[in-house]
């Protein structure tokens, strides 16, 4: 490579090369990355999962029967119960096989607004009976 020397500099001075960029081009290049950065990381936080722990007594809630969260979120939600059931989100089509001690785990993006039960998937009376609601709100 040719190293060529733009117009008169003074003694001591290195001489620039064509191609390279100078100091404060690379702290501004440094600022436009760290912003990107910035908004990733920002990105990243923003996506969240929501987590919950449902425990279930008898096929039914200890506290709570609804659960919230907004659109686009990641949820969460860990089922313990004292028995074993299945368990079926209805509008995502999702189930959850809890068998103790060991719990359960019902993951899903939240895409879809609504009111959305979660019922118990069994022989006899209490099948489709709502256990929990999940609301998705805009």
């Amino acid at each position: 490579m040719e190293h060529r020397q733009r117009g008169p500099r003074a003694a001591g001075t290195p001489a620039t090369r064509i191609g390279t960029t100078r100091p404060t081009s690379r702290r501004s290049s440094l600022r436009v990355l760290a912003s990107f950065v910035l908004v990733a990381v920002t990105g990243i936080a923003a996506a969240a999962t929501q987590s919950f722990s449902v425990e279930l007594a008898g096929g039914r809630v200890k506290g709570s029967d609804t659960l919230k969260v907004r659109q686009g979120e990641q949820v969460e939600v860990r089922f313990s119960s004292d028995r074993p059931i299945v368990l079926h989100l209805h509008g995502y089509n999702i189930e959850a096989k809890v068998v103790p001690p060991a719990p359960a785990v019902l993951a899903f993006k939240a895409n879809v607004a609504g009111r959305f039960p979660v019922h118990e998937h069994r022989e006899g009376p209490g099948n489709h009976r709502a256990t929990l609601f999940i609301e998705v709100h805009p």
